[in-house]
This record gives structure tokens, C-alpha cells and sequence, in this order.
């Protein structure tokens, strides 16, 4: 599957710049008859916290299944978090911990003085060893890191031609998987899509097709659309233009030949570019298009860890980044869990989901 580019790391540190404090979240799944002051309550939150946490645009509205992110208290220097287990009281933390009942009423929100199992509160943090004493440098050069995002430029390069997430001003996002086809996890993700009647968008491998020209029907007899992740899913960065020709090319052949269709739009591997492939892109008549959101799904262990990275940098417009396929081996169960609930929670936030076609208004096919 996909090693971690350095592009991902500009999107760790936006993501650092949009969520204050890197604040550590976990996942709650909305019941019926919940509220949100209710889960509030639960967690040792106020509502207004947990509807800034989840952005959620109507306070009093939240459906089942609905995924909500329950911030953890941020520490101050003297404090540590404890997770509440079943039948623990104020009592038995103020005397673990060596403190009274004041200070922790002062320092979390306890309406009512009441604990409930699953609760994070603050608790006087344990003294820390002193540090050990720094040796001085022996010399040595430092490496620095000389890449640049390019991404940027490549717009500013081509106005119109590519795309990191479509218009703000409506309350719309795409879902989009890549790295497709598969006979395992592509076919699980387009039977929960029709059961919702979703429509999604798939960059689909080259030397993923034959064999599977079925699943690249289904796509498309199910109303999906079809864009290009090229043949071998390298860097086109360190590439050639003509080997960038190559690898996008010869994706098109094999999905025209099934399908009757030539994708417009061209997602790179890893979202990288260069200029002179970018012109050539741009010439030839397609579309960049790269995400808004990485779920991190390929590399996450569990669903919720899919939802952890993926909710927080929500927006109108939002190009969601998923995938639909993975390397020899690699188990993607979460991402089809993990689907669902984005869905569920997708529309408790009044969201459309479109496909990015539709969202960015520039033609699926050429």
C-alpha cells in the first residue's frame, strides 16, 4: 500500500493549525432518544463543547448512529487525565490521587458532582523525574528537509485544473476511494453505497483492471463515477512527461475498453505533481484532483480511528479521501465500518454527499 508521503505531513500540520491543541478525541455512536446535553452530561462536557468539537450547525439536532468526537479535557501542567471506571466516586479519586474533592470539582465540569464510567477527568498529574542533563554537540552537520509543497503553484499554474476540495459556500462533500479495483473491499463498499443510495467517485489502478473489468462495470452500472490513479501508482513527480503520459494513458485505454468512457479527472499517487506534468495534464484536457480530508483509513487500525482523522477537518466542500483497495494482505474492514458511520454522521450534520463531478461542476468523462 502507500508508504507516508511528505504531503500527508502538510496535511498533519494544517490539521494542527485547524483543531487547537491537536486535542485527542474518541467516538460516540448516537442512540436513540440521545441529546446532546445528555452526552454531554455523560462525558463531563458542556453541550457547548461538544457541539464546537463536532460543528454541529443545529445544537439540538443529532440523529442515531450519528458519529460524535468526544474531546478529552486539555491538561495544564499540574494535571493528568483518568478515564472513570464503573463504580468509582469523587471519594475514591480525590484519595488515589492525593487530592481533595474541591480540587477536582474545580477542575472538571461535574454538574451535580456525578461520575460516569467512560468519563475523562483531570487528576493531579504525578511529579516528573528532573530531566536528564544535555550533553553538548559533537559536531556534525544537521540535515534539513529541502522539499517543497508544490501543490500551491501547480493551481496558480493552472487556474480551474486543479482542485483540493470544491465550493465553500454550499453544504456539500464527495466521498472518494482510490487504489481500486478488488474483488474483496471495491464490491463491500459498492453494496453499502446502494444500500444508502449514495453516489461516490473511484480512481481506479490501471494494473488493477484485468481480471476484474466486472467490478469496473459495476461502478458504473450503479451510477458512480470513474476517474484515473494511473498504471502503476507511482510518483509522477519523479517522472518523466512521457512516462506521466504512460502511466495515465494506458489507465484510460483499460477503462475505455470496458466501460466506453474516458475519465477526466486524474488523481496522482500521493497527490504529487510536477510542472511540466501538470502542463501536459492541463493540455491534453484533464483535471488534478487531489483531497481536503485524508481518513487515513490505510493505515488505521480500527474504524474510529478512520473517523478521528476524517471529522475534524470537515467543511462545505470537503474532497474525502478513503480507499477502496490495499495492498497484498491488507485488511481494510475498517474503512467498510468506518463508511457507514461517516454517512450516518454526514447527514446528521445536513451535509449532501456528491459526487466530485458534481461538487467541483466540471464534467466526469472527456
Amino acid at each position: 500500500m502507500k508508504k507516508l508521503p511528505v504531503f500527508f505531513l502538510v496535511f498533519l500540520i494544517l490539521m494542527a493549525m485547524a483543531v487547537p491543541g491537536l486535542a485527542a478525541y474518541r467516538v460516540y455512536r448516537v442512540q436513540p432518544r440521545n441529546t446532546v446535553s445528555q452526552i454531554a452530561v455523560w462525558y463531563g462536557l458542556t453541550s457547548n463543547t461538544l457541539v464546537q468539537a463536532n460543528r454541529l450547525p443545529d445544537p439540538g439536532f443529532i440523529i442515531p448512529r450519528q458519529v460524535l468526537l468526544i474531546p478529552d479535557p486539555v491538561t495544564g501542567p499540574d494535571e493528568q487525565l483518568h478515564l472513570v471506571k464503573p463504580g468509582e466516586t469523587l471519594q475514591d479519586l480525590a484519595a488515589r490521587y492525593n487530592t481533595s474533592l474541591k480540587w477536582l470539582l474545580d477542575r472538571n465540569y461535574l454538574p451535580g458532582g456525578t461520575l460516569y464510567a467512560g468519563q475523562m477527568l483531570k487528576v493531579p498529574a504525578a511529579p516528573k523525574p528532573p530531566a536528564p542533563a544535555r550533553k553538548p554537540a559533537t559536531g556534525g552537520n544537521s540535515a534539513t528537509n529541502s522539499y517543497v509543497w508544490n501543490i500551491p503553484a501547480l493551481m496558480a499554474r493552472h487556474p480551474g485544473r486543479v482542485f483540493l476540495n470544491g465550493p465553500a459556500n454550499q453544504r456539500r462533500v464527495a466521498l472518494t476511494f482510490d487504489d481500486g479495483p478488488d474483488t474483496t473491499y471495491t464490491p463491500a463498499i459498492l453494496d453499502l453505497l446502494a444500500k444508502y443510495g449514495v453516489k461516490a467517485t473511484f480512481f481506479l489502478r490501471g494494473d488493477r483492471i484485468p481480471g476484474r473489468e466486472w467490478v469496473v462495470q459495476r461502478i458504473i452500472n450503479e451510477g458512480h463515477v470513474i476517474g484515473n490513479h494511473t498504471q502503476t501508482h507511482a510518483n509522477l513527480r519523479k517522472l518523466s512527461v512521457a512516462r506521466i503520459q504512460e502511466e495515465v494513458l494506458h489507465t484510460e485505454e483499460l477503462i475505455t475498453a470496458q466501460t466506453g468512457l474516458r475519465p477526466l479527472l486524474v488523481r496522482p499517487p500521493y497527490g504529487e505533481m510536477s510542472e511540466s506534468g501538470l502542463d501536459w495534464l492541463a493540455g491534453a484536457g484533464y483535471v488534478m484532483t487531489n483531497w481536503s480530508v485524508d481518513s487515513g483509513d490505510w493505515r488505521a487500525e480500527n474504524a474510529d480511528q478512520i473517523l478521528i482523522n476524517t471529522l475534524p477537518d470537515l467543511n462545505p466542500g470537503s474532497v474525502i479521501l478513503l480507499h477502496c483497495a490495499g495492498g497484498t494482505g491488507q485488511d481494510l474492514t475498517p474503512t467498510v465500518k468506518a463508511t457507514e458511520d461517516l454517512l450516518y454522521t454526514l447527514w446528521g450534520l445536513g451535509y449532501e454527499i456528491v459526487t466530485l463531478p458534481e461538487l467541483l461542476s466540471v464534467p466526469a468523462y472527456r
